[in-house]
């Protein structure tokens, strides 16, 4: 119990993007923990894939948070795992659409999973394009991205 006037510090004092991660990687692993939508079979075609696709995702985001940026390689290796965050929503997204179909799942099942999902994505971009303004854009992309 913390001491009178002192606040335990939780997941709601995170940034909204870590927030937003930590929801949907809760809820997809929970998601995948219900035989009626993931059967024991699918265990090693579906499933497994996707809960090693959210750990990836999950250590990503926090890879990214736990950087400091001082120097020019912190502000690349941030970005970097951002980015990589964003693959692997987006590898998951896609790993869960073709689970809904082979696995005949109702697309109204999946309604929160979707919500979840475009809310983070949108988190995580936010957090990016923060970053950019905040740090600048990371070495050979200031012509990509339109910086000047």
């Amino acid at each position: 119990m913390p001491a009178r006037g002192m606040k335990m510090k939780n997941i709601t004092e995170k940034t909204p993007a870590l927030r937003a991660a930590n929801e949907f990687s809760e809820y997809v692993l929970r998601l995948l923990c219900k035989e009626d939508l993931f059967p024991k079979r699918s265990r090693w075609l579906m499933s497994g894939k996707l809960a090693d696709m959210v750990n990836d995702f999950h250590t990503a985001i926090f890879r990214a948070n736990e950087i400091n940026v001082v120097t020019p390689q912190e502000r690349d290796e941030r970005h970097y795992q951002i980015t990589m965050a964003l693959a692997h929503l987006m590898a998951i997204d896609a790993k869960m659409n073709l689970a809904m179909r082979v696995l005949d799942i109702e697309p109204n099942l999946l309604e929160h999973y979707a919500h979840l999902a475009n809310e983070c994505r949108s988190r995580i971009m936010t957090w990016k394009n923060s970053d950019k303004k905040r740090y600048g854009s990371p070495d050979g992309l200031s012509n990509i991205e339109g910086d000047s």
